[in-house]
């Protein structure tokens, strides 16, 4: 495979994004039930900022690989069917979530609206909205993915490990994100980010490692000549 420079950047860039938001809600839950120190509302927005930017790269990348960008609003219309269509219609509900996420901490709408667990977790807007982002950042994970690994008659992405690969080293690449940003933030959370990015990584590592021994072992139902039909060498 010698896929397009485009494909690349979207599919870095989109699973770094995707990535760093979810590093950003797991620090403040993290904060809310007091395992880690409590963050400015700043840090977050900041954070889901550049969460926003690479998403919207990622989405500008993905019309460079198209033969009539004019028409890619037709790509939501297969859903049913599609995982690239239901990609379409993920990738934006993620970067609104985002949105949204960045928003409602920087003007400091994160008054508790209820509490959970005798009281021990206060329940703010932000943190409902970064259960949806969860929710549909994974969901993006698996929709991406699944547009290469449901392609049955190419043996090598019809795997389960196509999706841990794309969700796991998104991940690794988010939170290793997160490091950085919390680094030049002069945040102490670059140790909290580091180690999730190290343990993202090696699980990913061991997922790519497992994918290509499967694909190494693989017994190919056809090759070229039979799919031609022709039997000389």
């Amino acid at each position: 495979m010698h896929p397009a420079f485009s494909v690349i950047f979207l599919t870095t860039l989109i699973g770094a994004g995707q990535g760093l938001f979810l590093a950003l809600f797991t620090g403040q839950v993290y904060s809310s039930i007091q395992l880690i120190e409590t963050q400015s509302a700043s840090f977050y927005a900041i954070g889901s900022r550049i969460a926003l930017v690479l998403l919207v790269l990622g989405l500008l990348s993905s019309f460079c690989h198209l033969g009539r960008p004019e028409r890619a609003w037709r790509a939501a219309t297969k859903w049913r069917t599609s995982w690239l269509s239901r990609e379409v219609i993920v990738l934006p509900a993620v970067m609104g979530l985002v949105f949204l996420y960045g928003v409602f901490h920087w003007m400091g709408w994160t008054q508790p609206l209820f509490t959970m667990g005798a009281g021990q977790l206060p329940v703010d807007a932000t943190l409902i909205i970064g259960v949806l982002g969860t929710l549909a950042a994974f969901a993006l994970y698996v929709s991406t993915a699944m547009i290469y690994a449901s392609v049955r008659f190419l043996q090598e992405w019809h795997s389960a490990l196509t999706v841990s690969n794309f969700t796991f080293l998104g991940l690794a690449s988010g939170f290793m994100l997160a490091a950085g940003y919390s680094a030049a933030s002069g945040v102490d959370l670059v140790t909290f980010y580091g180690v999730w990015a190290v343990i993202f990584t090696v699980i990913g590592l061991l997922s790519r490692g497992a994918h290509l021994i499967r694909n190494a072992r693989i017994k190919h139902k056809s090759n070229l000549q039979s799919a031609i039909g022709v039997r000389h060498q």
